[in-house]
């Protein structure tokens, strides 16, 4: 019979999320009973599990790691890291495999037996809707560490390995009727996954209406570059994460990007330029996981100002890219 301990501390933290599990031999596959240490800052606090070796205990936000120790196997030290602004009380499940002494200590960089970072993802929907979860890399990492997860009634909790560590963005929604299209956004936020375990409540709320949601998605966007210059500035990366954010997910939406310039210089180098900077944003999409058929490019040189190129200050509404959302 599985033991649930609490520990008397925590009984009462409105932030505290629950934790149940077992920790296995990575030999043989077989459960055993391991000590636990909960680390807070300035303090620690053991746990006991019971004899089958399951354990099921409460966690506060302040916990930053746990520590699993058996009899002649290698102590684990892991971090502990919850994310999103949900802190409903979730249950998540763990499994923590450990390695005997002795064995070869390359296995513990196996990340196939000892993943480095772990996502746990708990989700409170109705039954009757399927969730869409998607982790977007906001780091500047040359391959980017991009996660879907779909959750439906009968996946709640959901274990997902091999995340990298670093900034990203969370979105949430849920798909249609079809199961095909993500229907409704209902949030999103910017957050941090470290190595260690990570942890992600999930609350279906309220949507918004399809007809919202399109116009937010549909209004256009504007990038904009320096002069004779196509490098995509800080700010320019932003707003494209935002929009690669929603390509991803409504793949019935194409992206048409349009490059401009200024008057400055020969119309056919402007061209040339308008070219380059439609270019490095349709780069810029696909290797934010956009699909090349969502995507149309043309330019225009500086035949389309929408200031007069006057003085600096209009020239720099001139140098820019704009991107058009519609459904295809």
């Amino acid at each position: 019979m599985l033991t649930t301990l609490i520990l008397s501390f925590l009984a009462f933290t409105s932030d505290s999320l629950r934790i149940s599990g077992s920790c296995y031999n990575v030999a043989d596959q077989t459960s055993l009973k391991c000590n636990i240490t909960v680390v807070f800052s300035t303090s620690k606090q053991k746990i006991n599990v019971d004899r089958s070796g399951k354990f099921a205990f409460e966690l506060p936000d302040s916990t930053r790691q746990l520590n699993f120790e058996a009899a002649g196997f290698e102590t684990r030290n892991v971090g502990v890291n919850r994310i999103g602004k949900n802190r409903a009380k979730g249950t998540f499940e763990i499994k923590v495999p450990m390695l005997k002494n002795g064995l070869d200590p390359a296995i513990k960089e196996d990340e196939t037996i000892f993943p480095k970072s772990q996502l746990f993802v708990q989700v409170d929907a109705p039954d009757s809707v399927k969730m869409s979860i998607v982790l977007m890399d906001d780091t500047s990492r040359k391959v980017q560490e991009n996660r879907p997860i779909v959750s439906s009634p009968k996946h709640r909790n959901i274990t997902t390995n091999y995340v990298l560590p670093g900034a990203y963005t969370l979105y949430t929604g849920t798909f249609d009727k079809n199961e095909k299209e993500v229907e409704n956004s209902l949030s999103n936020e910017k957050v941090v996954l470290n190595e260690g375990f990570n942890f992600l409540s999930v609350r279906y709320e309220n949507a918004k209406t399809n007809s919202q949601v399109a116009l937010q998605l549909l209004t256009p966007k504007t990038l904009y570059f320096d002069q004779s210059s196509y490098h995509l500035r800080k700010d320019s990366r932003l707003v494209l994460d935002s929009v690669c954010a929603v390509l991803v997910r409504r793949h019935h939406l194409v992206a048409r990007v349009t490059g401009h310039t200024d008057n400055v210089g020969r119309q056919n180098l402007n061209l040339i330029l308008s070219e380059y900077r439609a270019r490095v944003v349709q780069h810029y999409m696909k290797t934010n996981g956009v699909r090349p058929g969502q995507i149309r490019v043309e330019w225009k040189g500086s035949y389309f100002p929408v200031a007069s190129n006057d003085n600096e200050e209009n020239k720099s509404k001139n140098r820019r890219v704009e991107i058009s959302l519609r459904e295809q």
